[in-house]
């Protein structure tokens, strides 16, 4: 399944960086430490310039970017949202009683929870980014075959057609060094008219 082999390729990215550096906790970030980066004329989304591309983190994404050095990965994967709740439908798990939004967060997570030992999840908290609903919130966890904690930044966004999981991941230890730099990420999601 996808989300094995995604799991797998990530074990073996944390495991093997060894790399080591003088960390300092992204509290000055500017945006002069950004790019923007446009997706298939879908959407933008502001990227990090110590980031680079690559295509080895998951097969369904739809952007895919990483720092060895700095132990940090984020990927965006989208679909279409009737294709999606057509299928969660079928299947019996669409909750009528939540929006598709939230809907789709609980597909994601339940994805991710089977090659993962989830240790703690914030609340999902709602907010708009630029005119988009979207939830956010984080959560540490235990990958199969990773020794060290993975902490995970979660955003889930609701386009027109489409959604789309904004997915943020490092070492737990690194966790405060990178969180403003996962969420300046997930809030400079825009969809290109």
């Amino acid at each position: 399944m996808k989300i094995r082999f995604f799991i797998i390729f990530l074990a073996s990215l944390v495991s093997s960086t060894a790399c080591k550096e003088n960390k300092k906790e992204d509290t000055a970030l500017g945006m002069e430490t950004f790019r923007p980066v446009s997706i298939d004329g879908n959407y933008t989304i502001d990227i990090p310039k110590f980031m680079t591309g690559t295509t080895g983190l998951n097969e369904e994404a739809s952007l895919q970017f990483q720092s060895l050095i700095k132990e940090a990965y984020l990927l965006v994967i989208d679909e279409p949202k009737a294709g999606f709740e057509e299928v969660y439908r079928d299947l019996g798990q669409y909750d009528d009683e939540l929006s598709i939004i939230q809907n789709y967060r609980v597909a994601r997570l339940q994805l991710l929870s089977r090659g993962a030992k989830i240790n703690t999840k914030s609340q999902p908290e709602p907010l708009t980014i630029n005119g988009l609903d979207a939830e956010t919130m984080e959560l540490d966890a235990f990958i199969d075959g990773v020794p060290n904690e993975i902490s995970y930044f979660l955003t889930f966004i609701e386009g027109d057609d489409r959604v789309y999981m904004v997915m943020g991941w490092t070492l737990k230890n690194k966790k405060a060094e990178h969180k403003k730099t996962f969420k300046t990420i997930a809030e400079s999601f825009q969809l290109i008219d």
